[in-house]
């Protein structure tokens, strides 16, 4: 079942979030797990839908990011970035084909960083890992003595961290501006068409199929450059988060390489086929 009515998901989204997961669950049926990750499949659909709520979601929208979120979490095991992204933008646009871009935006991130940053995690839930033992240790932790405050300059870790971050923070500013051109930009550019020609049938035929294919390569090669750079910028903002905790972090590079653009650009090709 993915319809509930607006009284009801009002309610639910607003229950604690034990009360409310029990009874959001009992809206859908659940056949894809039947051990333990059955919980953490209707706790992320109940997050995301709280999620949706908070940020002022039309009502029915609320419950159709409920529905994307039962979708996607049994195929989370294994996802990289791009094949992520093609993902979410394949259900969305059936799914939420009239969102707010503002919503949409915002729905896109939330999923690509929640998703992203506990991959491993949801790598093991999915895969059948939920009911593995932890085995806690004891350790005995003796710190290093207090080192003399310096009387100036900055510590030479600390130095370079900052240095990271700064450089980190550029270039995710150039990859946020680059995304953002590209998505308020035209996609697709038509060719002169010559407005005095006298073209028969055929002739308009000819004309029309050459501007399907420039615009069908055109499109392509866009929302390849997208997933480049959510992919870089998702990386990017992982990098600067490890660096806000205080560790040293070298910074893997952020260009995706022509052998990453080919496979982005492969799960592209395979993504509009699916939808001729």
């Amino acid at each position: 079942m993915d319809f509930l009515p607006d009284s009801e998901i009002t309610q639910i989204t607003r229950l604690q979030r034990d009360a409310g997961v029990q009874r959001l669950s009992c809206h859908f049926s659940w056949p894809e797990f039947c051990d333990e990750r059955r919980r953490f499949h209707q706790e992320f659909v109940f997050d995301v839908a709280v999620f949706a709520a908070a940020r002022g979601f039309p009502w029915p929208d609320v419950v159709q990011t409920a529905v994307i979120a039962k979708t996607i979490f049994p195929q989370l095991d294994g996802l990289d970035a791009p094949k992520l992204l093609s993902l979410l933008r394949g259900v969305m646009s059936e799914r939420l084909p009239n969102l707010a871009p503002v919503h949409r935006h915002q729905f896109t991130h939330f999923l690509a960083d929640a998703c992203l940053t506990r991959r491993r995690l949801f790598q093991a839930v999915v895969s059948g890992a939920a009911d593995v033992s932890v085995a806690q240790l004891r350790l005995e932790v003796q710190l290093p003595p207090t080192p003399q405050p310096l009387a100036q300059g900055t510590e030479l870790h600390e130095w370079e961290r900052q240095r990271q971050q700064t450089q980190l923070s550029s270039t995710l500013r150039q990859k946020e501006e680059q995304l953002r051109s590209l998505r308020h930009g035209p996609r697709v550019t038509l060719g002169d068409i010559p407005e005095d020609a006298h073209l028969d049938k055929e002739g308009v035929s000819q004309v029309v199929r050459a501007a399907v294919r420039a615009t069908e390569g055109q499109m392509l090669q866009s929302l390849n450059l997208e997933v480049s750079l959510l992919s870089d910028i998702l990386q990017l903002r992982l990098q600067l988060a490890a660096l806000a905790t205080g560790g040293l972090h070298n910074p893997a590079p952020t260009r995706t390489g022509p052998a990453a653009a080919a496979k982005g650009k492969i799960q592209i090709e395979k993504t509009l086929a699916g939808g001729k």
